[in-house]
Order: C-alpha cells, then structure tokens, then sequence
C-alpha cells in the first residue's frame, strides 16, 4: 500500500467515513483532486479492507462550452475503464444565476450540491465523497477570514457532515492531503486529469486567494503558512464543536413547542444562555427546522433576531430568506417556515350537549359531554380540558338566551372574541376585560382573534383552551359535570 493510500485508509478508519455495505457516490469533475480520490476509493474497494461499492456522479453546469462536454465524456470513460455505474447530469447555472440573484460560485456550489444530494438519495447512497484537499481547507479559511467570519468560519471544511437528506453524509477523504501529493500521485498513477481554465481566472476571489495571497505569505511571511493554517482549523474545530454540542443540549432544554412548520423556544432561557451560545442556539433551531441554515442567514440576521427580541415591544416579526419567518410574542420566539396558511376566525355556531363541532376547516374540533364526578379523572388534562358544573351551566342559559336550551338538552354558542367582552376567571374575585385577561396571562396577539369561547347565554363560560369561569365551577355540590374538550384532528 502507498504512502497516501494508507494515509486516506487511516482517516477514513478514524473519521469513521465509510461503514460495512455503503454505497459510495464520488463526484467526480475530472480534476487531479476528484480523479486521485476515485482512484484510491477503488483502490481500497477493490483490497477489501471495508466493504462498500462506488457510483460515479459528473455534473455540467453549462459554463465551459466544448470544454465541459469534454469533462463529462472523460467521465464517462473512465467509468466505463473502471466498470463503475455513472450519471452524467447538466444544469444551465446562468439561468439559475441570474433568477436567484447569485454570485456565479455560488450558483454553481448550490447545483452541484442538490445534484449530488438528490441522485444519491436516488440510488440509496449513504456517502457521498469529495476531493477537497488540506489546501481548499487553507483558502477556504482565509476566504472566511477575509470576510469576517467567526469561529465556524475559521474551523473551515469538516471531514463529515450529514446532509439535508437524513441519513446522507458529505466525506472529504483527502482533507489531510496537500495540492502537490495529489499531484504526484497522479503522475504515478498515470492519472491524466483535465484541466479547467477558470481556476486560472483571478477575478474569482478563491483563485485569487490561491495563486497570489497564499504564495506571497509563503514567500514573504512564513514558508510553512499551510501547515499552519491547516493545524489552526483543526484546532479551533474541536472548540467548534464542543460549543455545537453545548448549544444543541440548550436548545433542547428551551424548545416549548414543535411542529412541521414551526418551533416555539422559550426566550428568557435563551438570554439567560451564555452570549457564546445564543447566536449557536438560534442557528440550530433553524436548521432544524429548515434542514440547513440558508447562505442568506448569517451573522447580521441572526444578530437581528437578537436584537428584535431584546425590545420593550411584546410583539414583533422578522422576514428572513428563504419564507423564513421569526416571531416574538412575550417571552416567546417562533421560528417559522415557508408560507403556511393560517386559520381566519370562525362563523360562530351552536355546540350541542352532548355533541360535536369541527372548528379552523376541520383542524380541530370542541367535544362536549355529561358526566358524574366520579366518572372523571381528576384534575382535567391540562388545556384540552374543562370540567363545569352542569346545572349552573344550564341557569346561565336559561336566564340569559331561552333558545340556547331546548327539549334535547342544553346548547352552548361558540364564537371568537368582541369588543366589550367580560369574563370572570376561576379564582378572581370578580370579571374584568376579555381583553386584559389575555395581555395578564401572555396569549400571543396572533392568537387572540382565533381563540373559542364558549358560551352559556351571554356568559363566557370558557376560553378554551385558557381558563373556565369562577361562576361555573365544580364544587362539593356538584351533581353533574360538564366536560369540554379540545382535540386536535
């Protein structure tokens, strides 16, 4: 086995690469990089250390001309010398470009990397391997150093990271391994890689990068800058990752509420987090909900979540890219994805007892029901659940709206709120407005309208979901219960 060989063998063992039985997509442009990594993948495939089979993956992005088709036919012929399954995919990146406003690295980064993604979420590939090498980690480091990057900037390229396709894995097996071996190792290999003329073009600032900055701090400040700044990303990825492991236990602890399209965090616990750690927080709760963190939230935009939390205003929104959306209301952050539809207020109706009503275009739906006290599981489930005395129930409608009873039994009206409401809530001693009740207890403005009440006569008898009224309460007395509940369908 060759030097560099078993050097990859060995990262690929400690990094934990590549398991027993994986289907190994290479990208493969047909540079020395990407060409030398498939060259030793299939070296190794074919010595048997690990078990696992390769596909080879080429894209066009229609930039080069004759030049990119040549790349791709390369491709295919060596795949074909090899006898390894391939797919040749072509995107026009201008086009892409130009409609989503991107840089042309950018545009192009961003096909390649959904190409990848989605064909090997196609053919059932669990890795999906690269060739950058320890000098992209380099230019890589100083681009974001350039740029003003913080910490993760500075940590650079990870050996692994998981992609937005669940169990997909992006591995860079020659991250330890300079420009020159690679070159020399396709000299030894009689390895005849393609050459792109746009990595010769400096008005890409990563060319530039290399070809100029890097070789004059070699020559004029310190020969062995490479080394160095290679040992420095590895040094600062360990500290990288320790507050990433941190952040993820607090966001776990401050998550309030989750769904599909949204994640509810508990504010106050996350300013009480160290300062180190909010902006971290606040990213991996994006990228949990959004799978990544788009390129367009970085460190003004999350700095304005921050900051928009940090005002007196109870209520306030933040745009983001991407339909992304934060929320404050009180002392609580949403953090919300794409454009979901949210449900307008409902006609008001009449909810028979017992019976059922479906309410928010049959999202959710009021139950009501009649019950002994010693049928019921005491105390009622938490905010799904109320329990009222029956007969005061009645009175209340029987003196208040004659035509919310009738032969069948009591109706209750169901509706949202007005102005002028009163409601009298358990454990105060007397009514105050609907209104102040709901700023009292923190219900988010966008809530408010949507809540149902329910009503016996003129009398709020529930906010569901909140809190039932003192007039109606279950005491000693009590001979039957009324139970309302809400679920959810």
């Amino acid at each position: 086995m060759t030097a560099l060989k078993e050097h990859v063998n060995t990262i690929i063992l400690r990094e934990k690469l590549i398991e027993e039985g994986d289907l190994v997509l290479v990208g493969v442009s047909g540079g020395a990089d990407s060409l030398s990594l498939l060259h030793l993948l299939n070296e190794l495939r074919r010595e048997k250390l690990i078990s696992f089979s390769l596909y080879i993956a080429h894209l066009n992005h229609g930039i080069r001309g004759d030049s990119a088709r040549g790349d791709a036919e390369f491709v295919r012929k060596m795949a074909k010398k090899m006898q390894l399954p391939c797919t040749v995919g072509e995107v026009n990146t201008n086009i892409f470009r130009k409609r989503w406003r991107l840089s042309i690295e950018d545009a192009a980064r961003y096909l390649r990397y959904s190409f990848l993604q989605q064909l090997a979420k196609r053919i059932g590939a669990h890795r999906i391997a690269l060739g950058h090498n320890r000098d992209d980690q380099v230019e890589t480091l100083l681009l974001n150093f350039l740029r003003g990057t913080g910490l993760d900037g500075l940590a650079g390229i990870k050996f692994k990271r998981k992609t937005n396709e669940g169990e997909q894995y992006i591995i860079r097996p020659l991250l330890e391994t300079g420009r020159a071996e690679i070159e020399q190792y396709c000299r030894e290999n009689g390895l005849h890689p393609r050459i792109d003329e746009t990595n010769l073009d400096v008005r890409f600032l990563r060319n530039k990068v290399r070809l100029q900055l890097l070789p004059h701090l070699e020559e004029d400040y310190n020969p062995n800058i490479r080394k160095g700044l290679s040992r420095l990303s590895y040094l600062l990825s360990l500290d990288s990752n320790y507050l990433e492991n941190a952040a993820s236990q607090c966001l776990t602890a401050i998550i309030c509420a989750e769904k599909t399209d949204s994640l509810e965090l508990d504010g106050e616990k996350l300013f009480q987090e160290h300062e180190a750690l909010q902006g971290r927080i606040l990213r991996l709760a994006i990228k949990r909900l959004m799978g990544s963190v788009p390129r367009e939230v970085g460190y003004n935009q999350i700095r304005d979540i921050l900051k928009m939390y940090r005002k007196s205003s109870p209520h306030a929104v933040l745009h983001l890219a991407r339909g992304l959306k934060v929320s404050k209301s009180y002392n609580r952050l949403v953090v919300m994805k794409g454009k979901a539809k949210k449900p307008g207020p409902f006609s008001p109706f009449i909810l028979p007892v017992p019976g059922k009503r479906v309410v928010y275009e049959g999202k959710m739906a009021i139950v009501a029901g009649i019950f002994s006290p010693g049928e019921l599981k005491w105390p009622p489930e938490g905010r799904k659940e109320a329990y009222l005395d029956y007969d005061r129930v009645l009175l209340l409608a029987g003196d208040n709206k004659h035509e919310h009873t009738s032969q069948n039994g009591l109706n209750l009206f169901v509706r949202t709120r007005r102005d002028g409401d009163r409601f009298h809530p358990l454990g105060s001693p007397g009514k105050k407005k609907l209104k102040k009740y709901l700023i009292d207890k923190r219900v988010p403005l966008e809530e408010r309208d949507l809540l149902p009440l329910v009503l016996a006569g003129d009398v709020i008898v529930w906010v569901a979901g909140k809190q039932i009224s003192e007039v109606c309460k279950v005491t000693e007395n009590t001979r039957k219960v009324l139970v309302l509940r809400l679920e959810e369908r």
